[in-house]
């Protein structure tokens, strides 16, 4: 998405005159587009958003939307961010570092509004408006009301740049009405620290790709059964397990450790890093596992579902366990999301406990059905691996087994407890043998 985000970033600094001249934010005019610039650069508040075929990139959730913004990070100024709340879950704005780390966030609840009221904060609320504001450097002790910031670059440890590039992503989970939740997509406009000098607002143009574009590519790869045959995928373990993801770098030592066959101490690659990565969300938490077409045609896992927001404002502040929760399979060298399911799209049984096969159509269990509480998954025709991603969005601090409370080098099991999903390799025949969604899985597990 980075490399997307470039050449548009460049066009964008010549549309703003690339830099200013010394002196004070309030001293110091915006470089205003010419015609020329802005006809070339388009003077577009967001760039690209997500597609399940074009921009399906980073392991995204199918249930949510996301658009980019890229911008230069001029001397002595902010970016203003002017929006309506949409008619969704969840939104939420995230600045990310060069590394694609999440340098800090700003979710819907934590938004004061600007006029009307904040349906994420208090329920029945009036849908209101905001106003935000992207700042740079690092997030200070008492940060600014609905204030994001920036980040730094930190160089050899040694001393801290300003993050050179404002990366920006605005997402929206579950929307109603449309992408954007049934409002207009945000406004951008670039001024001066102090708001004083006159602004470079930025068009809403419409984000690549456009609108309306089937997702052919994405469809053939869920619904075919015709696998490519002798790819193992030698980064999957013998006996697929969920673990916690903190980072890149503690993922490359688990995905080393399972090509080695024994396990990398902690920190063993660059230290612990529980910086993300990926362009995650900072309101997210997530357990991973990962499968191998050499080792199972198919896996199934089960675990107590948490109990998810019917309505916005319900967690973290309410009764909710968690705002959100969704499962998605994934193919590791792509980053692609092969297909999803939002908590609400989840079958559970009547102990609480919701049960997930992963298979291609062909070996899709008949007993595999919403009446039968169990859920279905499909591989991914093509992929000889899996990565299965379980999401925690926005845990309510009494729900104290979310993923988000699982510390650095301890077992998720030991936090998570009934929460985490167990996964076995297992087969069509058995499953179907079996019956009952907790009669599989025990089956499957025995094996």
């Amino acid at each position: 998405m980075l490399r997307l985000a470039i050449p548009a970033l460049a066009l964008l600094l010549a549309a703003c005159g690339g830099s200013s001249a010394p002196g004070t934010a309030a001293e110091t005019p915006l470089p205003q587009p010419t015609p020329e610039t802005q006809a070339i650069a388009a003077n577009c508040s967001w760039l690209v958003r997500s597609d399940p075929d074009l921009l399906n990139i980073a392991f995204p959730d199918e249930a949510a939307t996301y658009w980019v913004a890229a911008l230069p990070a001029l001397p002595g100024t902010r970016l203003r961010i002017e929006g309506e709340y949409p008619h969704s879950r969840y939104f939420s704005y995230n600045a990310y570092d060069p590394a694609l780390r999440p340098t800090d966030a700003i979710t819907d609840y934590q938004l004061d509004p600007s006029e009307g009221g904040n349906p994420y904060r208090n329920a029945g609320a009036p849908q209101g408006r905001y106003v935000a504001y992207l700042k740079p450097g690092m997030v200070p002790e008492a940060r600014e009301p609905n204030t994001i910031y920036a980040g730094s670059i930190d160089l050899l440890n040694r001393v801290d740049l300003p993050n050179p590039v404002w990366l920006l992503i605005y997402r929206i989970y579950v929307a109603e009405g449309s992408r954007s939740g049934g409002v207009p997509l945000p406004k951008l406009t670039l001024e001066t620290a102090g708001g004083t000098a006159t602004p470079v607002a930025l068009e809403r143009c419409n984000p690549l790709p456009p609108e309306g574009l089937p997702g052919l590519v994405n469809g053939v790869i869920r619904d075919s059964s015709n696998p490519l045959p002798g790819l193992p995928f030698p980064l999957a373990p013998k006996q697929p397990q969920m673990l916690r993801f903190y980072g890149l770098p503690d993922a490359l030592r688990q995905l080393v450790s399972n090509a080695v066959g024994f396990q990398l101490p902690l920190g063993a690659i660059t230290g612990a890093d529980t910086g993300g990565g990926f362009l995650s969300n900072i309101d997210n938490a997530y357990v991973t596992g990962i499968a191998s077409r050499d080792k199972g045609s198919l896996y199934i896992l089960r675990a107590r579902a948490p109990r998810y927001a019917q309505q916005p404002a319900e967690a973290p502040l309410g009764a909710s366990q968690v705002r959100y929760w969704s499962i998605c399979t994934n193919e590791f060298v792509s980053q692609r999301y092969v297909d999803c399911l939002s908590d609400f799209e989840v079958p559970v049984d009547a102990q609480g406990y919701f049960t997930l096969v992963v298979s291609d159509p062909e070996q899709k269990p008949a007993n595999a059905t919403d009446a039968n509480a169990m859920a279905w998954l499909p591989w991914g025709s093509i992929y000889p691996d899996s990565v299965l991603i379980y999401r925690h969005m926005l845990p309510s601090t009494h729900f104290t087994q979310a993923v988000q409370n699982v510390p650095y080098g301890t077992p998720p099991v030991d936090v998570i407890g009934e929460y985490l999903p167990r996964i076995a390799y297992c087969d069509k025949a058995t499953i179907e043998a079996a019956g009952t969604p907790a009669a599989a899985f025990e089956a499957c597990a025995a094996k």
